[in-house]
């Protein structure tokens, strides 16, 4: 299978004595993976240092094969990504976002910005003001954003966090359709356990900055297990109980 992504032994620690610990995961073609872990756990620092926003103490990041640290613009090149907040100008409509965002490309043309539009839903809203969006508008318009290019492989950092039920039903049904109608392969991390079950096909578990657990959902979960939320507790109290703290 194709790799898209490979993390190998990635080490941040902060000044606190916090941070990640020789993070190792490979992500494939086709995946949608979730990373899972409680706030704080380190998933954003793994994101950020994957997408070049932060550097690593050590460790290797390769996207398509690329290096991070030595061929940056070629690791990304096919890579879409929201970390943290959907950044947008409220003044502006959905569509005029956009089409300030295309100007960063050189081949991007309207009939894309329709089309990123009509993926993400906000179709029929496409000439609204964004600051009259709600919160769930404004995260599938962060999706819109990071799909514009017409990447192969979107990160997406807590793309639900602080949305309603109705919200959260629209971004995963956003991210379901793009990876099965655009075969775009996904990084999404969540603390909402529920959410990464119904929409990816493999996992890694993080706490205190440590991945304890990586593979395919179906392999993880068993006749022991009726949900991913029982194996995730599972794994704390599997280890002795020094990841509830």
């Amino acid at each position: 299978m194709e790799k898209i992504l490979e993390v190998t032994n990635l080490t941040k620690l902060y000044r606190n004595g916090r941070g990640i610990k020789n993070i190792t995961f490979d992500i494939f073609k086709g995946d949608v993976f979730g990373f899972l872990g409680p706030n704080g756990a380190g998933k954003t620092t793994v994101m950020k240092i994957i997408t070049g926003l932060s550097r690593a103490d050590k460790g290797e990041v390769k996207i398509f094969g690329y290096d991070i640290t030595e061929q940056f613009e070629k690791a990304m090149a096919k890579v879409g990504c929201l970390i943290e907040t959907a950044d947008a100008y409220e003044y502006m409509s959905a569509y005029r976002n956009l089409e300030l965002a295309a100007r960063f490309y050189s081949d991007i043309k309207k009939t894309r910005i329709e089309e990123v539009l009509e993926d993400v839903g906000l179709g029929p809203f496409k000439h609204e003001k964004v600051g009259t969006f709600s919160l769930g508008m404004k995260q599938r318009l962060g999706l819109a954003l990071a799909i514009l290019s017409e990447p192969e492989f979107v990160i997406l950092d807590e793309p639900v966090n602080g949305l309603d039920i109705e919200g959260m039903v629209d971004v995963r049904n956003t991210i379901t359709h793009l990876a099965g109608e655009k075969q775009i392969t996904f990084f999404i991390s969540s603390h909402l356990i529920h959410e990464i079950e119904l929409i990816c096909n493999r996992i890694g578990i993080i706490i205190n900055g440590q991945l304890i657990r990586e593979g395919r959902v179906s392999e993880l979960l068993s006749d022991q297990y009726n949900s991913l939320e029982d194996y995730y507790i599972s794994q704390l109290r599997g280890e002795g109980g020094s990841f509830l703290r």
